[in-house]
Parts: C-alpha cells; structure tokens; sequence
C-alpha cells in the first residue's frame, strides 16, 4: 500500500520533531502531496490515525493538499493543468513540456503543544 509508505515516511518525521522540541502533542498536520503520486487522501488520513496510536501525534488531523499536476509547453509557450500523468501539452500535443508541479510531498503546517 502506496499511502502506508508515505504516511509512514511523514510520521516518522514528525514524531522525531516532537522528540527534538519537546513538543508534547500534535493536533494538526497539514502536507501537501503532488497529483503526479497518485494518492488517496482519505486512506492517508485512515492510516495516520491507525500508526500515530501511543504516541504524542494521537489524534492529530492529517490533511492532505493535493497540487495540481502542471507543465510549461516549450513549444506554443502555454502552461497548463493535467489530471492524468502524460507529458504532453494538451494545448498543443507537443512533448516538449517541463513538469512545474506535481511531485510534492511537503510537511507544510504543524500544530502542536508544548
């Protein structure tokens, strides 16, 4: 399971700063994940209740922010959204594209207590 690895990864890294800051509990965590990865926010959500049990992060709200896949078209100069994972312009159909977003998998907020 894709989202258990992740969410797994995120947690790790918040409960090691908890350890370091001595923060004593976390009520929210807010990440924001790239559409290219292909997740299910709810799952994740699931799974960080599930593997967060015993620790100071219980009970915390995951959110998860998905970011639009996005390319630049080098060839007619547009850029543009993409649902799906193809590197073609859907302006134009060119190759020719650089991938701005998508791939993100970011710690962005973090409430705690102290």
């Amino acid at each position: 399971m894709y989202e258990f690895s992740l969410t797994n990864s995120i947690t790790r890294t918040i409960l090691a700063l908890c350890r370091r800051s001595g923060w004593s509990r976390v009520h929210r965590a807010m990440i924001k994940v790239g559409g290219m990865r292909k997740i299910n926010p709810e799952l994740m959500s699931f799974v960080f209740t599930a593997i967060t049990k015993d620790t100071p992060a219980e009970g915390a709200v995951l959110t998860v922010m998905t970011v639009p896949v996005t390319l630049y078209c080098y060839a007619c100069g547009r850029t543009n959204h993409r649902e799906d994972t193809q590197f073609l312009c859907p302006s134009c159909g060119s190759r020719n594209v650089q991938l701005l977003s998508g791939l993100e998998f970011n710690l962005e907020v973090l409430e705690v207590e102290f």
